[in-house]
């Protein structure tokens, strides 16, 4: 445990532009064990709706509900289809996809909307774009395990081994926003998050 607590230490250089939150899960629901964890911080804490989760391993989701005291987390292994993280393949060039659905099965995300011409393959790392506007760019959310072509032949899709191990969850951080826009607009409000609903 306190190697864990270290290692999300140290991923707060990862973090600059955010002031990390760290929390602990304090319950999951049986019935939605691979889609929703509960934190012991809450609005109290600075917590708001949407601020991305990780552990050190890499990006596990989204605030969905606060409480005074408590937050509830969605994960990227959600079932919910509205569910889209805006990502992007590591490379010598940066190609970017969305993180739709998860394989249950498999038990592995699904990368999409990917170009057919565009060159990907197992074993590349895939990170938050930051497009979106909720995630910060560069945090890791796992790798290639097999690509195959879809939409006739016109879209490659990828499905995706996570960085971070969603069953055995339970020192997480919480990435709050600290940077303003011109304006002093909040960036998750000057961000249209279509993709990332």
């Amino acid at each position: 445990e306190n190697t864990r607590l270290r290692e999300i230490v140290d991923k707060k250089d990862d973090l600059r532009d955010y002031e990390p939150i760290q929390a602990t899960v304090i319950a999951r629901n049986p019935d939605q064990w691979e889609e929703k964890v509960i934190l012991d911080k809450g609005e109290v804490h600075g917590v708001e709706k949407n601020m991305a989760v990780m552990t050190a391993q890499g990006l596990i989701g989204k605030v969905k509900l606060t409480t005074p005291l408590t937050s509830t987390i969605e994960l990227l292994s959600t079932q919910d289809p509205n569910y889209r993280v805006s990502a992007m393949v590591a490379g010598e060039k940066e190609v970017f996809g969305l993180i739709e659905g998860y394989d249950d099965e498999r038990k592995e995300l699904i990368l999409k909307r990917i170009d057919s011409n565009i060159e990907i393959k197992k074993g590349q790392k895939i990170m938050s774009s930051g497009l979106g506007g909720i995630f910060p760019k560069g945090l890791l959310i796992g790798e290639i395990r097999e690509v195959t072509t879809v939409d006739f032949g016109l879209r490659k899709m990828a499905y995706i081994k996570p960085a971070a191990e969603f069953a055995l969850l339970d020192h997480v951080m919480i990435a709050k926003r600290s940077m303003v826009t011109e304006g002093g607009t909040d960036v998750e409000n000057s961000a249209t998050d279509e993709d990332e609903s």
